[in-house]
């Protein structure tokens, strides 16, 4: 019942203002009634015109003029209301194609811009104003992503030198807590970085790249890390290359994110496996405890931490996210047994092979 109340809710719910079609009903009876009264004024028959014109404008006399005439009258009134209708559906067309532009821009393609010279005349102000005010979105969100990524590279130096002097007159027992606490303090700043970099598109040029190749490299990479902590590593894959068109840079942060938020939220003695599917689908996987049911649904958000007490800053899969997005992809949590098991969609819903019948042309599987 509250899944029907809510199709019955959605079908009612009013879009804008009046529609231009109910504002045009009017103008149309108008008109119809205009063209009535001045063929029943202005008749042809001779006897008719020698009634006086004032009992012609009277109702009565029209409506028995045109009682013959109705079924005549009705299919004008149709016709005209048709050919509003057709009118309307036609003339609107270019604001329609506009408005699919327009709800394709986000803050990964702040660039973007509507043509005006595709906008009706009457509509291209409209137009103009909007791709101002994107003009100035963009300058203060380009402001905001330069202030972060300047910042960290700006505390990198600083901090370090601090380290090295806190340290230094720390003893021997004192160092490990402040050493953790640097480390804590550098993750930040490089995951600021990596945020800039994904919100802004500075991690290099887009070209293609092998998937299953840069999985298998960043997991070889990462595994000295991963086995030093107790953990094992594995990587798996059905295809022996799936190209993409992206940045890889990008892509590799993506991977490294995952892999070291499987090692924070894991014990020693878990089992994290990446793989790669047929589909283009990497999954960084492990038997651990899993993602708390509490924030499941916001595991992407910024600043969600599955552990308050943890070092991570809940800033990691807010990155991947960004990531995934520049890619048009998508990144989720996806069912699992046990543990948890993220994926990188580089292809989701309606881009499948299987759907469409053939790959899309920037990416292929072999």
């Amino acid at each position: 019942m509250t899944r029907i109340r809510a199709l019955l809710a959605r079908l009612t719910r009013r879009r804008g203002g009046p529609s231009l079609m109910r504002m045009l009903v009017p103008l149309v009876l108008f008109a119809v009634t205009t063209t009535i009264v001045f063929a029943a004024v202005h008749g042809e028959d001779p006897e008719e015109r020698a009634v006086p014109i004032l009992v012609r404008l009277r109702p009565a006399w029209i409506a028995a003029q045109f009682s013959d005439a109705t079924p005549e009258i009705l299919l004008l009134l149709v016709l005209m209301m048709g050919g509003v209708y057709a009118t309307l559906h036609i003339g609107l067309r270019p604001l329609r194609r506009l408005s699919h532009l327009a709800g394709d821009i986000a803050p990964a393609t702040i660039e973007a811009r509507l043509p005006a010279e595709a906008a009706p005349r009457e509509i291209a102000p409209l137009v103009e104003a909007f791709n101002a005010a994107l003009d100035r979105l963009e300058i203060g969100l380009r402001a905001q992503r330069d202030f972060s990524a300047n910042a960290a590279h700006e505390l990198r130096t600083p901090i370090a030198t601090l380290r090295a002097q806190v340290e230094s007159l720390l003893e021997p027992s004192e160092r490990q807590a402040a050493s953790e606490e640097f480390e804590r303090l550098g993750r930040l700043i490089a995951q600021l970085l990596s945020l800039a970099e994904a919100e802004g598109g500075a991690g290099g040029v887009s070209a293609r790249f092998d998937l299953v190749a840069l999985s298998r490299d960043v997991t070889g990479d990462m595994a000295g890390f991963i086995l030093s902590s107790g953990r094992g590593v594995g990587f798996d894959s059905t295809v022996e290359t799936f190209t993409v068109d992206g940045q890889a840079g990008l892509v590799e942060t993506a991977l490294r994110n995952l892999l070291e938020n499987a090692v924070r939220h894991t014990s020693p003695g878990a089992e994290i496996l990446v793989s790669v599917d047929a589909e283009g689908v990497v999954r960084v996987s492990d038997d651990g405890p899993g993602v708390p049911t509490t924030i499941r649904d916001r595991v992407f958000e910024r600043f969600s931490r599955g552990d308050p007490r943890g070092s991570g800053a809940g800033l990691g899969l807010s990155i991947v996210r960004q990531i995934m997005e520049r890619h048009g992809g998508v990144a989720r949590l996806a069912p699992a047994d046990r543990g948890a098991c993220f994926e990188l969609d580089f292809q989701p819903s309606g881009a499948r092979r299987g759907q469409s019948g053939a790959p899309p042309p920037s990416l292929t599987a072999m």
